[in-house]
């Protein structure tokens, strides 16, 4: 069931994202830095290796920084959808929260909520739509609080 809703998921952010960003570039480590992501896991993080050999893409809509914290590997990952509209942005973020069947969350000038299946915390502002985990690779032990000033912060960025 994970695997099916993570394919969807997958999908749809795909096909927000590529139409958006054919003609310009953008970069996720360039808004999700170091420093916001040592922040919110409370410990030194370190960006996943980038081999020199390897063009990097022009569009890098996921970033994802790795951690050791109390001896347990943790990480914090942040993947950027963009739709053509505002309209249309908002349809796929209300599908998605409905299929996971939760309740929106507040965030001062965004429109948020928090899936305990998956461990993650969405949040649309504008046209943007951003999905935000933080903590254990075990989704169950990932914690609300964390994803959520975490998606603050970043929503203040956009």
């Amino acid at each position: 069931m994970r695997t099916q809703l993570m394919g969807v998921v997958a999908v749809l952010g795909a096909a927000v994202v590529l139409p958006a960003f054919a003609e310009e570039s953008f970069d996720a480590c360039a808004v999700f830095t170091q420093e916001d992501a040592s922040k919110a896991l409370g410990t030194a993080a370190d960006a996943e290796p980038v081999s020199p050999k390897v063009k990097r893409p022009k569009v890098v809509p996921a970033c994802t920084y790795h951690a050791v914290k109390d001896g347990n590997k943790v990480a914090a990952t942040v993947t950027f959808h963009f739709g053509k509209s505002n309209e249309e942005t908002q349809r796929a973020f209300e599908d998605a929260r409905m299929r996971l069947q939760t309740k929106p969350l507040l965030i001062s000038g965004a429109d948020a909520f928090w899936s305990a299946k998956t461990g993650e915390m969405t949040l649309r502002k504008g046209r943007t739509w951003m999905t935000v985990a933080v903590g254990s690779a075990q989704v169950t032990q990932r914690e609300l609080n964390d994803a959520k000033r975490l998606a603050e912060v970043l929503a203040k960025k956009l």
